[in-house]
């Protein structure tokens, strides 16, 4: 699970904070303030109070004719003391005994006994004497009772807290308002640095109002045009390379090199099934075409039958096509072998006789195919041999034909075709059926080896009690429209392994996992909603797994793999590019779409200690990749030859039967 981390306060809230308690500082203070004032002022007054009734009292009473007359005393005191306002009055005589006692207790109603004893308003006492004429006849004391100056300071106490309740809040709110006006630019350049982040240079900041924030927003504007123009540098630099080292420049397809490279990679890597069927094209002729109408004409013509034999091998899974010389194509199938490669032969062959500028050469005997096919590892030399040797015998046949290479013991025929595919067709049925898929998992190690980054799920399935490798029953499933279903069984099964293992079972491991998903699946609406679905229904299994898409899926399902890629920030899940640099995609699709890993095609790994091509190669994608915060990793790395090449270019991860081979069972990372 992953833990996040602290977050950071913000600015805004830094500054609303701040005001907000100077604020309530000040609003506090003068609060203080004012009660301490009201206090001092209470006790003022009932010191004056005290005074100014026992003074009142002492004349009274002196005017009194017989001062021992204690009835009328008496009766001038109750006066003054029932109207409540004192604590007690007391007369004295002469000698200093009370004659006349008047006492209330201490008692404050509607004041909260906390206010009382925080305010702690004394009493002060007033005197003054009773005398007639020049003879003292006694005194009064007077003591004011507090009472009705606490109810006075808690009312007042009460109504100011209201106000600044209301002022306060008026005044946090206008604070609020005035900082989210005064940081709407740095928000502005914030977003602006966030599209950067993730390789978007199209958003402009506006400019604000203050000095020192333009200054900012015109730095960010300039910093985010000269990203754009230096990844797009960097973008054409590396297309200019691959077209100038593995396309033809005619008809853009790749060269003779770079098709060989990648079938040697096919036939004898570890990683490939080394299943399928090789196919050469050749137009007779072409030189005297080319000499009698031109060479713009000769041109046009090779496009066409470019653009015809694309457009066939576009339909099949990972096939590559390229123009050996001349006239000359080959096409390689992966998967596509018997009757399946004698149907693409015969339909593209009728295809290309029908073309314009080849009806207008006016011959019948000048388009041929040769077709090898392999369902075991074979060397390139031989492989071509047989293509080869199928042509020459295609075209020794007369008019436009094809033929297959078949070797002398070979004795299948077309009906026993037929029943292989019938059986796959019902094996796969079963399996899916059954759901008795089998997982194999090869580790992807970081550039240095200390650590694994995640394992590649790999299927297999069980025929006849042998285990089928994914290239030799994946094509067989594409065949039958099968794939979808596989998929859907793959990302159920390995979601179910990690849900049995988050609850302390199942695979005892803590690693992220890779599965790969095929273009029909992303290109199948139905499917990525399935997917999207089950994943917000496991999302501690979605963030330990990564979605792996063949670079192809950008041609076929472009619109699909963008929605792929935009809920993986949602759901936590990562997307990662397999065959990268193989399909004729222009690299920038990096720039929008946030992936998070690209895997190199096998192809420029294999020898890759002997190819300066392929090490600028990898080089230029590892300077652009990084750049955009793309993690690249190495696919096919068999030999020490070519680790001891990749590792210093920088290379963040690889995987290959060198560093370790396809696992049933995985201990520990």
């Amino acid at each position: 699970m992953n833990k996040k981390g602290p977050q950071s306060i913000t600015l805004k809230q830094v500054l609303l904070w701040f005001t907000g308690l100077l604020m309530a500082s000040l609003l506090v203070v003068n609060f203080f303030l004012n009660i301490s004032s009201s206090r001092d002022y209470m006790q003022q007054q009932l010191s004056s109070h005290a005074q100014d009734a026992a003074t009142s009292l002492g004349l009274s009473l002196s005017s009194v004719v017989d001062a021992n007359d204690t009835v009328m005393a008496s009766s001038m005191i109750d006066a003054m003391f029932d109207s409540g306002y004192y604590r007690h009055i007391i007369y004295f005589d002469v000698k200093g005994d009370a004659k006349v006692v008047r006492h209330s207790p201490m008692k404050v109603g509607g004041v909260p006994s906390w206010f009382v004893a925080w305010i702690d308003l004394e009493a002060p006492e007033g005197k003054a004497e009773v005398v007639s004429g020049w003879m003292q006849l006694g005194s009064v004391s007077v003591v004011s009772h507090p009472g009705y100056a606490y109810e006075k300071l808690w009312n007042s106490l009460k109504v100011e807290l209201v106000w600044f309740a209301l002022i306060g809040s008026v005044a946090f709110l206008v604070m609020n308002l005035v900082i989210t006006t005064i940081l709407l630019p740095l928000m502005r350049i914030e977003r602006q640095a966030k599209s950067v982040r993730d390789r978007d240079f199209s958003y402009r900041a506006p400019m604000p109002k203050t000095r020192e924030l333009k200054r900012v927003a015109v730095a960010m504007n300039s910093m985010s045009d000269r990203l754009d123009k230096m990844f797009g540098e960097q973008l054409s630099l590396i297309e200019h390379l691959r077209a100038q080292s593995f396309l033809d420049a005619v008809t853009g397809l790749g060269n003779r090199a770079e098709f060989d490279k990648r079938l040697k990679a096919e036939l004898e890597s570890e990683q490939s099934a080394a299943v399928g069927s090789l196919l050469l094209i050749q137009l007779s002729n072409f030189i005297v075409y080319n000499q009698s109408n031109g060479r713009q004409s000769g041109d046009a013509l090779l496009i066409q039958l470019a653009e015809a034999i694309k457009a066939d091998t576009l339909k099949v899974t990972d096939a590559f096509i390229a123009r050996r010389s001349g006239s000359d194509f080959s096409v390689f199938l992966p998967g596509v072998v018997d009757e399946q490669a004698d149907k693409f032969a015969n339909d593209l062959l009728h295809k290309l006789a029908g073309l314009h500028l080849v009806k207008q050469m006016c011959r019948n005997d000048i388009l041929h195919v040769g077709i090898a096919s392999t369902m075991t590892k074979i060397s390139l030399p031989l492989f071509l041999s047989e293509a080869d040797m199928a042509l020459r015998r295609a075209q020794a046949s007369g008019p436009n034909g094809w033929q297959r290479y078949v070797l002398s013991s070979e004795s299948a025929s077309p009906e026993e075709s037929v029943k292989q595919a019938n059986e796959w067709l019902t094996i796969l049925r079963e399996i899916l059926s059954s759901k008795s898929i089998v997982f194999y998992y090869q580790p992807v190690y970081n550039n240095d080896r200390s650590s694994v980054m995640h394992y590649q799920v790999l299927s297999r399935i069980k025929v006849n009690d042998e285990l089928v490798v994914a290239g030799v029953f994946i094509p067989m499933a594409e065949r039958f429209s099968l794939l979808v279903d596989f998929d859907r069984l793959v990302v159920d099964q390995v979601i179910a392994m990690l849900g049995q293992r988050s609850n302390g079972q199942g695979l005892p491991f803590n690693a992220r996992l890779c599965v790969n998903l095929s273009v029909h699946s992303i290109a199948d609406d139905e499917f990525v909603g399935w997917l999207l679905n089950s994943l917000k229904e496991h999302p501690e299994e979605a963030r330990q797994l990564i979605f792996e898409v063949s670079e192809y899926c950008l041609q076929e399902a472009g619109d699909s793999l963008e929605r792929l890629v935009a809920s993986s920030k949602s759901l936590g899940y990562e997307v990662s590019i397999d065959r990268f640099g193989v399909a004729a995609v222009p690299f920038s699709y990096l720039q929008h779409l946030s992936i998070h890993y690209i895997k190199v095609d096998h192809s420029f790994i294999r020898d890759i200690q002997n190819s300066r091509d392929n090490q600028f190669f990898l080089r230029s994608v590892l300077q652009i990749a990084h750049g955009q915060d793309i993690q690249v990793i190495a696919v096919g790395v068999e030999f020490e030859e070519e680790w001891q090449s990749i590792e210093p270019l920088g290379i963040d991860g690889a995987m290959g039967y060198y560093l370790c081979r396809p696992q049933e069972q995985i201990e520990h990372i």
